[in-house]
């Protein structure tokens, strides 16, 4: 498997509400779109990987109705 900073897509987490985001790498920092906060990638916790958009919306998605765990 490939390490998340060579795919095109990564779903994190915010660190202040925990809200899942996909961002598109090479990407240094997100804003959470819940609570408005700005996170740096290299601080987050990652809970996906991906080369494909919708893969990664649907990892962020189950995350989101709780059937994903960490």
């Amino acid at each position: 498997m490939m390490p998340a900073s060579m795919k095109r897509y990564v779903v994190a987490l915010c660190h202040n509400c925990g809200e899942p985001r996909v961002v598109r790498m090479p990407a240094r920092s997100f804003l959470c779109f819940k609570c408005g906060s700005r996170n740096a990638v290299s601080k987050v916790k990652f809970i996906g990987a991906t080369d494909d958009i919708d893969e990664a919306t649907y990892i962020a998605k189950k995350f989101r109705l709780g059937r994903l765990c960490t």
